[in-house]
């Protein structure tokens, strides 16, 4: 993929052929593997954390939407975007984070929440940087 360009070919965005941009990346793969294991966790958190199982339910469809969005700008603008999306990745974390102290989710499900956390954030991260110029192939 030419990163100074999120189409393939020359076909006019959105191509038929090759998809949306964001569904290109690994990051979103990344961001709906995360959505649908915290979605699996709260499915099983007891009574009494329904707050915190909304903010962190509401968190991961964020960071998703928000790397979709980010795709659709440029430069600065897509940055922004992108910080936004992180943004919502760390909160998610947090709420996971929050949910273990109150002993309101299944450890395993929990640590996988934390990894794919800890990866997207990392995507996201070079994402971010290349969209300030400072990676190879700057949008």
């Amino acid at each position: 993929m030419n990163l100074t360009d999120p189409r393939p070919c020359s076909c006019p965005a959105p191509c038929p052929v090759h998809g949306l941009p964001h569904e290109r990346l690994d990051a979103w793969r990344v961001a709906l593997d995360l959505d649908r294991e915290v979605v699996a966790l709260l499915r099983r958190v007891p009574r009494g954390h329904a707050w915190l199982a909304d903010q962190a339910a509401r968190a991961a469809g964020s960071a998703s939407v928000n790397l979709a969005e980010a795709m659709g700008r440029r430069g600065a603008d897509r940055a922004r975007t992108l910080r936004i999306a992180a943004g919502s990745v760390f909160e998610v974390a947090a709420a996971n984070e929050l949910l273990g102290h109150r002993r309101a989710g299944a450890d395993p499900a929990r640590a996988r929440v934390r990894s794919l956390c800890g990866r997207l954030s990392a995507l996201i991260t070079g994402l971010i940087r290349r969209a300030e110029g400072g990676g190879a192939g700057s949008p």
